[in-house]
């Protein structure tokens, strides 16, 4: 099991970099940790512009450990492209670091196909029902692998020097 995990629209309303940034970040972490050893894979926008140990502050210690890299920037070469976008940014990664079961936390249902099975739609942010979701996979997850949630997937991704 891996979490692809956005920040606008998902840990805090989109846009907002006063006053409540990373408002939904502490029920998003809170339910992280019944899975202890679930990746997180970062695909917001801010992996353009910030190295993944910046994307990694914001998070409590525990999770920052576990987030395992950031999707590659894919450039599309015009606006009908960027419908599915973050999905296939997430199936490149997936090429190198392959998993049979993964989650997205979006707000952003135009970036995957249409009625994506694997998207667990933000609309309101992290609030309780993405919450509920979330814990819901983690458990199914959880009983696939025979127990407890706890079944490390993927190793960190080290970052080029």
């Amino acid at each position: 099991m891996m979490v692809f995990l956005d920040f606008d629209g998902v840990l805090h309303p989109f846009g907002d970099r006063h006053g409540r940034r990373y408002s939904d970040l502490p029920r998003l972490e809170e339910v992280l940790r019944l899975g202890s050893d679930v990746p997180v894979v970062i695909t917001s926008t801010e992996r353009e512009n910030l190295p993944l140990d910046a994307l990694r502050q914001p998070f409590s210690p525990d999770i920052a450990a576990r987030i395992v890299g950031q999707t590659p920037v894919l450039v599309p070469a015009s606006a009908t492209e960027l419908a599915g976008i973050r999905y296939r940014e997430i199936l490149q990664f997936l090429e190198d670091h392959p998993t049979q079961h993964w989650i997205a936390l979006d707000d952003d249902e135009s970036l995957f196909p249409p009625d994506f099975p694997n998207l667990i739609l933000c609309e309101n942010g992290f609030d309780q029902r993405a919450a509920a979701q979330l814990e819901s996979v983690l458990r199914a997850a959880a009983k696939r692998s025979g127990g407890g949630l706890s079944s490390t997937v993927c190793a960190p991704v080290t970052e080029d020097p």
